[in-house]
């Protein structure tokens, strides 16, 4: 099993990634320079873990203050920062550290050193470094920003803003962005439609919703009169005098109008769906909204769409085995996921090859706010992929040859034809 896993490892470790899913910076220069190593690595994900583990909020404001002395931050952060480095976040910064920086994990005895060679990176060159020279990423799908870097991304675009605005600015922001004057749904359409178009000229490869952290993923047929009336409500206390209370959020009716409507937009466009299921990054939420198979109606009224799945639908990823398994346009997407749980994913990806086409899997997308996260993130990747398909050549499944052309398609063919990349690359 051991020269096995070596064997396959070698090759895997060489591919060339297709990466689903980031929220970084779409320029390296808009990087953030007033920071430090424990600012930027707790911008999200692991900070989740330590406040978890008994870092109370005002000690986290402390921590990631980057004005306060950086050793009197660490003492704080320390005993949380100990119980929690055994997770998939803790074990890709140090991953992270060791390629990087050449440090062996992050520690009292090394947070200082790290600081002066993290400093370092923030000088032009790190995105290119982490990204192409030792991540082997080709490409990388970025959320929402369309005036990005494209040596290093396309845009995935959102229209949630649509689906539940959430003030009278988004309204405003609409208007203005389109040059549609909004009175009516009507209106609203016309300036939805308006703003996909302007996204797909500015090269947008796909569409996205993160709307399960908000609101459950069962979105109703509804009809535009139901809709219509949610929508005069929220247009109604949009324009209500100062004095009275304002109330923003539209109807649910409203909302699941919008997303049908999106995906009508979506079908005529042939774009891929991504959709957010499964954990919502952060402390505390109702992790049932998110469950993949609320989702369902979707697949079966719109077949043509192709719906990228996030994150395993973790803990939800047998859902999604099933999912996939029964629907031609449901993908699983593993984005964030090898950091959720590395071993999770090792076990799903086991499962899933006994139950789903190798086709229909996208293994990396690395989901961080921060460019060394990246890559942690793709090394446990590949090490997640690399465990699972040693345990098929073991168990008699798979020989070396179907191994690796399988690695192949995971984490580069099968995206590359998911997102019609072929046409951009």
């Amino acid at each position: 099993m051991q020269n096995t896993y070596e064997e396959l490892f070698d090759y895997v470790s060489k591919l060339e990634i297709i990466d689903t899913h980031e929220h970084l910076p779409a320029f390296e220069s808009e990087r953030d320079k007033d920071t430090d190593v424990l600012k930027e690595y707790l911008l999200h994900y692991f900070c989740r873990d330590l406040i978890s583990a008994g870092l109370t909020a005002a000690d986290f404001k402390k921590v990631a203050n980057n004005h306060l002395p950086l050793m009197e931050r660490w003492k704080i952060v320390e005993p949380y920062w100990k119980v929690s480095r055994n997770t998939g976040y803790g074990r890709a910064l140090d991953i992270a550290v060791k390629a990087l920086y050449g440090i062996d994990k992050i520690s009292r005895a090394t947070i200082e050193e790290l600081n002066s060679a993290f400093l370092k990176s923030l000088e032009p060159g790190h995105f290119k470094k982490v990204l192409k020279d030792m991540s082997h990423i080709k490409i990388s799908l970025l959320d929402s920003n369309l005036n990005c870097d494209k040596s290093f991304f396309r845009s995935v675009y959102r229209l949630d803003n649509f689906i539940c605005p959430a003030s009278g600015t988004d309204i405003e922001n609409a208007s203005r962005q389109t040059g549609i004057t909004i009175h009516s749904l009507d209106n609203w359409l016309d300036a939805c439609e308006s703003t996909l178009e302007k996204a797909l000229k500015g090269g947008a490869v796909a569409l996205k919703s993160g709307l399960a952290y908000q609101r459950p993923l069962k979105y109703e047929a509804v009809s535009k009169h139901e809709a219509e009336d949610d929508f005069i409500k929220f247009f109604t206390a949009r324009n209500a005098p100062t004095w009275e209370a304002q109330r923003f959020m539209p109807g649910y009716k409203f909302q699941d109008y919008m997303m049908h409507f999106i995906l009508g937009l979506a079908n005529k466009k042939h774009l891929i769906f991504q959709f957010h299921t499964g954990l919502q990054e952060g402390n505390g939420n109702l992790i049932s909204n998110s469950n993949p198979s609320l989702l369902s109606n979707l697949f079966l009224q719109y077949p043509e769409i192709d719906f990228d799945i996030f994150h395993i639908g973790y803990p939800y990823q047998q859902v999604l085995s099933a999912l996939a398994k029964t629907f031609a346009n449901v993908y699983i997407d593993m984005c964030w996921a090898n950091v959720i749980s590395p071993t999770a994913c090792v076990y799903s990806l086991i499962e899933w090859l006994d139950s789903v086409p190798a086709n229909k899997i996208s293994a990396f997308g690395g989901d961080y706010l921060f460019i060394d996260g990246v890559y942690g993130h793709q090394y446990l990747a590949r090490c997640n992929v690399t465990k699972a398909l040693a345990k098929k050549i073991e168990d008699g499944m798979l020989d070396m040859e179907w191994a690796k052309e399988i690695a192949k398609m995971l984490f580069y063919d099968n995206p590359l034809k998911l997102f019609k990349l072929e046409k951009v690359l």
